[in-house]
């Protein structure tokens, strides 16, 4: 597939959910060209997981899973006689299929790529707007409990000396940032109003 970006669709970005109660992997169609996509264990996508990904990578996923559900859910043959019944039809693959994926925004359109490249480069970069997401929630979480300053000896007051002075609270100037997962990271951090389709530049303005 090296045909470059055309369609509507390509810079909608969803969330594909694993609603089956087992693991999708590569060898039961969690995979785009040929390519596996894998969730937090590294070799599938767990039941209940979500996966943020490219919308046409998503509804890929979500039209195999929603096929391997359809076949674990068929009717069996009595005696090898066939029951005449589909596996499934167009109709009731894709209610199944659109229930797996939700829409959450669409992006600026980048500089024409190869379709494939666009939306693995767009996997990785999912990825690690989530690690550094939940990585920024948990620090913060630790960093809430400030410790009591010490206590002031019976008697008289404690003057701060050079080597015990309070530390100064660095300010908010914007700092250099790696890419938009980091930029984006930094204003969830500070709970900072934002849209998530603007450039690198834009948002990082919202951070001054």
């Amino acid at each position: 597939m090296s045909e470059t970006a055309t369609n509507p669709n390509d810079f909608k970005v969803v969330t594909f959910t694993n609603k089956e109660n087992f693991a999708f992997t590569p060898e039961l169609g969690c995979m785009y060209d040929s390519r596996p996509i894998f969730g937090k264990s590294g070799a599938s996508v767990e039941p209940g997981e979500s996966v943020v990904l490219p919308y046409h990578v998503g509804n890929l996923l979500a039209k195999n899973l929603a096929k391997q559900a359809m076949v674990r859910t068929a009717p069996a043959d009595a005696a090898g006689i066939p029951t005449g019944v589909s596996l499934w039809n167009e109709e009731l693959l894709k209610t199944r299929q659109h229930s797996y994926i939700t829409q959450m925004y669409v992006e600026e359109k980048p500089v024409a790529m190869s379709e494939t490249d666009r939306l693995m480069a767009k996997v990785e970069e999912y990825k690690s707007m989530v690690e550094k997401l939940v990585g920024s929630r948990t620090s913060t979480d630790e960093n809430s409990q400030t410790p009591e300053p010490p206590k002031a000896p019976e008697g008289g007051s404690q003057t701060p000396t050079a080597g015990n002075q309070t530390p100064q609270t660095p300010s908010n100037d914007p700092v250099g940032y790696k890419d938009k997962a980091d930029v984006i990271a930094e204003l969830e951090k500070r709970n900072i109003p934002h849209d998530k389709r603007k450039s690198k530049d834009d948002l990082e303005k919202l951070l001054v």
